[in-house]
C-alpha cells in the first residue's frame, strides 16, 4: 500500500539522465553518450528504456522527429543501484538549425512493470 502512493506521488523513484558528450550538433553528425539508470528507495523492475527525437515549435504540439533508442529490459534495478546504457543517433541530414521559435530534444522514458515512467529531456543545438 505504501508502495503503491509513493509510486503515485514519485516519491524516491527510479530516475533516468541521458548524459550526451555534446549538445551541440550539426545536421547528419552522430550524438554519443549514455543512459544512467539511478535506483529508487525500493526494487523496482524495468521494462524498457525509450528515447525519442522531437521538435518543439512555440504554439505547436511537440513533435516526434523519430524514435532514437528503444532497449527492451528485463531487469530489476536495485534500491540507490545505477547501470549505465550506450547511446548514439545519427541526426538526420536535412534539419534545419535551432531557431528561437524551433528546438529539438531528446526526450527519454523509463517504463518500470508497474507503469510507473520516469522522463529526461535534453536539448540539442543544432548548428549550421
Amino acid at each position: 500500500m505504501i508502495h503503491s502512493l509513493l509510486n503515485l506521488f514519485k516519491i524516491g523513484s527510479p530516475k533516468v539522465d541521458l548524459v550526451l558528450q555534446s549538445h551541440q550538433i550539426v545536421p547528419g553528425a552522430i550524438v554519443k553518450g549514455s543512459f544512467h539508470i539511478y535506483g529508487g528507495w525500493l526494487p523496482q523492475k524495468i521494462k524498457r528504456l525509450e528515447c525519442d527525437f522531437v521538435k518543439e515549435t512555440k504554439g505547436r504540439k511537440t513533435e516526434v522527429i523519430a524514435p532514437a533508442a528503444t532497449v527492451l529490459m528485463s531487469q530489476t534495478m536495485e534500491p540507490k543501484g545505477m547501470r549505465e546504457v550506450p547511446f548514439h543517433y545519427q541526426i538526420p541530414e536535412d534539419l534545419p538549425p535551432t531557431t528561437n521559435a524551433e528546438t529539438y530534444r531528446l526526450k527519454t522514458k523509463i517504463v518500470f512493470t508497474d507503469d510507473v515512467k520516469s522522463f529526461d529531456h535534453d536539448e540539442l543545438v543544432v548548428l549550421n
